[in-house]
């Protein structure tokens, strides 16, 4: 910690209440063992957006990580209606839009608050839900290469704290692309950049007015499974369970 006139400079990290970090990452779910909540995609297949849903319902309480495991062969139950719907979208992906009307379709208690791009503010929105402990299911794309899109769950937030005010500097995620986590409850990052291109702007992501100027936003991709790259988010979509 450092000292200043302004008060006590501190780095901060926020993860969501449910995540149990440990030699696996687990969450606690009804009269049974913390049971592993990540899942991890195959390289054959596109079907990240699903994968998210799968860890969503899971820590939610809402399926079995088991019975998501085997959804494919399940005929009854949460995990057989996610396969229904989201099954023919395995291997060829699903857009952000079609994302949120599929997960609604299930009718289950979750509620969805979505934005899309730059023009809806999508950074400050998910930022400002991150640092409220929500999760958020975040699709982005590569910058360099446009036809890379991708969905993770963005689970928690960093930052530095200085006397009451917090600037949060990369957003947690957990990429079914990515390997499991270990001791920490993500395994990828977004890294807003602080020096060079979009640094600036990254300054001044604060929950907008209605008319407040969109602008786009370039976040570094880190992860020890992939290379790093520059992305913009394409969505950001916050999920609550309703009591």
């Amino acid at each position: 910690m450092v000292a200043r006139a302004s008060g006590i400079t501190y780095g901060f990290q926020r993860v969501h209440a449910a995540l149990q970090t440990g030699h696996v990452l687990t969450v606690q779910q009804q009269r049974q063992e913390p049971v592993r909540c990540f899942m991890q995609q195959s390289m054959l297949d596109g079907a990240c957006g699903t994968h998210v849903l799968a860890m969503i319902l899971v820590i939610f309480d809402l399926a079995k990580a088991s019975a998501m495991h085997d959804m494919s062969q399940r005929k009854y139950g949460v995990a057989a209606a996610a396969w229904k719907i989201f099954g023919p979208k395995y291997f060829s992906g699903i857009h952000a839009k079609e994302w949120a009307e599929l997960v609604n379709q299930l009718a289950l208690p979750l509620k969805l608050t979505a934005k899309y791009g730059a023009k809806e503010h999508v950074d400050r929105y998910a930022l400002d839900w991150l640092m409220r402990g929500e999760l958020v299911a975040l699709a982005f794309a590569s910058v360099k290469h446009q036809r890379t899109k991708h969905w993770a769950l963005a689970v928690g937030i960093e930052g530095v704290a200085s006397g009451s005010k917090r600037q949060p500097q990369r957003i947690l995620l957990l990429d079914p692309g990515g390997s499991e986590p270990s001791f920490q409850a993500f395994n990828a990052r977004l890294r807003l950049p602080t020096s060079g291109l979009g640094s600036r702007r990254a300054k001044q992501l604060h929950l907008p007015a209605d008319d407040a100027k969109p602008w786009t936003v370039f976040w570094h991709y880190e992860s020890e499974s992939w290379s790093a790259e520059l992305v913009r988010l394409l969505a950001a979509v916050r999920v609550r369970k309703l009591q």
